[in-house]
């Protein structure tokens, strides 16, 4: 997870902070952070330690004075009886948090990952709801900076409209939605490949991601504040279930409060 973050910091020239929530001894917690970042050949990145003892809603409270662009965090993608009894601090943090969210799940393998990476496949989930136009923002954004192919997704939840009537249709739909919400990056979809595919969204998504050989997955989510509802299938548990499974990390960026 320190890899992604250093490896992003390092790609856009940004400071890094890493910062440990919940331990008591706030002087031994800052001396392992620094160690893990001399570990990492982090110390040509601008570099800050943030520890302290408290919960992760104080943590993110403390956050907003650091105003920060990108929050970097790892995922044990718990599930059943373990996440009910446990919680997921991924899933807290980016239900509650303004800022876009890259969370590096159980799948997403980090012995590749090098500083300086350069993402080559951005994968974009939409369900077409204004929910994922910021998300858009952020894909085509990524995906011009690392000169990267960018596929956007479209998953229909009804798997009987699967016809290749259908599917040609929802492509030429999900096209037009695109480049009708692309704000100032519309070169960016100049070589983007368009999917749409039929079925449970987390699942398809998930495939999609391994199938492609994608770098990162991005999703739009509702912002902070928001009350859930059936406008998104993006919502509930969907994100939750594509990060426990992904096999690449999960932006997900929520919609502007």
């Amino acid at each position: 997870m320190v890899r992604y973050a250093g490896s992003l910091a390092r790609w856009y020239g940004s400071e890094l902070l890493l910062v440990h929530a919940g331990s008591p001894q706030k002087k031994e917690t800052e001396d392992k952070l620094k160690s893990m970042s001399s570990r990492l050949d982090l110390q040509s990145i601008p570099c800050k330690t943030i520890a302290c003892a408290t919960t992760i809603g104080s943590l993110l409270k403390e956050l907003e004075d650091y105003r920060p662009e990108l929050l970097v965090l790892a995922c044990h993608g718990r599930e059943g009886i373990q996440k009910w009894l446990r919680g997921s601090v991924a899933e807290e943090v980016f239900r509650q948090v303004e800022w876009p969210v890259l969370v590096v799940g159980p799948g997403s393998s980090q012995a590749e990952t090098v500083l300086q990476k350069q993402f080559e496949r951005v994968l974009y989930a939409t369900d077409l709801s204004h929910i994922s136009v910021t998300a858009l923002q952020y894909a085509a954004g990524i995906a011009h900076d690392h000169e990267a192919q960018l596929t956007a997704l479209y998953v229909e939840p009804d798997p009987g409209q699967g016809y290749s009537f259908d599917r040609t249709m929802a492509e030429v739909r999900l096209r037009d939605w695109l480049h009708e919400r692309i704000v100032g990056l519309s070169a960016a979809l100049v070589g983007a490949h368009c999917v749409v595919d039929f079925g449970k969204p987390e699942i398809k998504v998930v495939e999609a991601a391994a199938q492609l050989h994608s770098d990162v997955l991005i999703i739009g989510a509702r912002g902070l504040g928001a009350v859930s509802g059936p406008a998104s299938h993006f919502l509930g548990g969907t994100a939750y279930a594509a990060v426990c499974s992904s096999p690449c990390p999960v932006l997900i960026v929520p919609q502007p409060h």
